[in-house]
């Protein structure tokens, strides 16, 4: 496993790795308030090398100011569910809890929408452009005795490193299809999609390997467990069969990081190179709500056989 540099710090943070894998844990920095130039360069490079940044005790973070700092890093995403969505359309509620502040049961369609999020995925994978990150502040999290709740992450580049000359060579071609409406086959209990969200996202195909241009074209691994199981160019048992190898990989501990919640963390991840799920808790017993902005991203992205894979390779 390489060694991940450490990136220059403004003397008044502090940015130290969390796992071996992925993360970082950001400490005396206050997002509330704007934040100059060279300190925002040096977060960028941060998630550059470890993907995923935990910035501590942002209770002071509003809705504006999460916003605002969010589009510092680019275009919000909108999201097409509307009984997923607060007070704009690019806030989304990831909650156990309605927007009045009911304790839902966890039979309740918006409480077994958290269950879809418990498979692995990356936000997102279902459009025809993906996006680039998400940040999402933990509002209410479960107490410290509490089991589960936590949101594990799991490292695409290093899963993709792993996998053997053969396993490499047979995905090298293959892409995975992606569809919104998957998670009513895994909870047929939800109510069906709505005509505006059938045709905003209609159902996409994604290579399953991913080059990245800004990382000298490296590559690594994209599929999720939360938005299909199918991929083109195999039978339908073929690339179930595949599908199972590939979470399978995911699932390797050297390649993931189990966030464990304190109040008022705000953890901004890369969605194009971590797959990430949330652990099993008891619902009916907690509460557990979390606010999220999603930076859109801006083209689609390069697989093997992509018109510009060649020029993405020799970059960096």
């Amino acid at each position: 496993m390489s060694t991940m540099a450490q990136p220059r710090v403004n003397q008044d943070i502090e940015i130290s790795r969390v796992n071996d894998a992925l993360g970082a844990e950001v400490v005396g920095l206050d997002l509330s308030v704007p934040l100059d130039d060279a300190t925002f360069e040096n977060l960028r490079e941060a998630l550059q090398t470890y993907h995923l940044l935990c910035f501590r005790d942002q209770r002071e973070l509003s809705e504006e100011a999460q916003v605002a700092f969010t589009e510092r890093w680019g275009e919000l995403e909108v999201f097409p569910e509307a009984d997923k969505t607060k007070t704009a359309n690019t806030i989304y509620n990831v909650a156990n809890v309605s927007a009045d502040g009911e304790h839902l049961g966890p039979n309740d369609h918006r409480s077994v929408y958290q269950k879809v999020n418990a498979r692995w995925h990356t936000d997102s994978s279902y459009r025809y452009i993906p996006s680039f990150a998400s940040l999402m502040l933990g509002i209410e999290v479960l107490p410290d005795e509490a089991k589960g709740g936590e949101t594990e992450f799991s490292n695409m580049l290093l899963a993709y490193d792993a996998l053997s000359d053969e396993m490499k060579a047979l995905i090298e071609p293959l892409h995975m299809v992606h569809y919104y409406e998957f998670g009513r086959r895994l909870f047929p209990e939800l109510p069906p999609v709505s005509p505006f969200e059938r045709e905003a996202v209609p159902p996409t195909c994604h290579p399953l390997v991913r080059i990245h241009p800004d990382r000298g074209g490296r590559r690594s691994l994209y599929f999720t467990t939360n938005a299909g199981n199918e991929v083109s160019g195999m039978s339908l048992e073929e690339g179930q069969k595949l599908h199972r190898k590939l979470a399978s990989q995911a699932s390797r501990p050297e390649f993931c990081y189990l966030h464990r919640w304190r109040p008022f963390d705000l953890v901004m991840w890369d969605n194009r190179v971590l797959l990430h799920r949330a652990k099993h808790y008891d619902m009916a017993r907690y509460r557990r709500v979390f606010r999220r902005t999603t930076v859109a991203g801006e083209v689609p992205f390069i697989g093997p056989f992509s018109r510009t894979a060649d020029s993405a390779t020799s970059e960096g």
